[in-house]
């Protein structure tokens, strides 16, 4: 299995494991986060080293859009998130990107309390994800970061979450 270094890339932080949790609650006060996938299950990612895992040919790349802006104020996300849409689209050729809305939590050190939010998550899948792909989920969550007035955007890599 190939690896390639979280260091190579400016996140805020990486984490490259994952732990089912019961709730979006118990995720934020244990982990300081949780998502909730596409089944139902909800799980938090936690540190185990700072390695992106890059399988032999079945990737997934993901961005995280969130339905809040200034931190906690509810907004519509579907600009948003059809503008990011259509950046991968062009950008991998491709119309099977998928999106699902789905919840997440994670801790707002501004506020100091667990903030739980509907998001929207966009994923392609590669056969391979090279530094240029990550680079380029960089440039879109820093989009979204700077439009919606985030602390911080996710980006899942192969169950890796990294904070941008």
């Amino acid at each position: 299995m190939q690896k390639i270094n979280s260091a190579l890339f400016p996140f805020s932080f990486f984490l490259s494991g994952k732990k089912q949790v019961s709730n979006l609650q118990e995720g934020a006060v244990r982990h300081g986060g949780a998502t909730q996938d596409n089944t139902g299950k909800v799980y938090s990612n936690v540190a185990k080293d700072n390695f992106i895992r890059i399988h032999k040919n079945k990737n997934k790349l993901s961005l995280f859009v969130p339905s809040t802006i200034n931190i906690s104020e509810q907004t519509d996300n579907i600009n948003i998130t059809k503008y990011c849409t259509r950046q991968l689209k062009r950008q991998y050729n491709s119309n099977d990107i998928i999106y699902y809305n789905t919840q997440g939590s994670w801790y707002s050190d501004d506020l100091q309390k667990i903030i739980i939010e509907d998001i929207t998550i966009i994923t392609v899948t590669l056969q391979t994800i090279t530094e240029t792909d990550i680079n380029y989920f960089i440039t879109l969550a820093n989009y979204i970061k700077k439009e919606m007035s985030q602390e911080g955007v996710s980006i899942n890599i192969n169950n890796s979450l990294a904070i941008v």
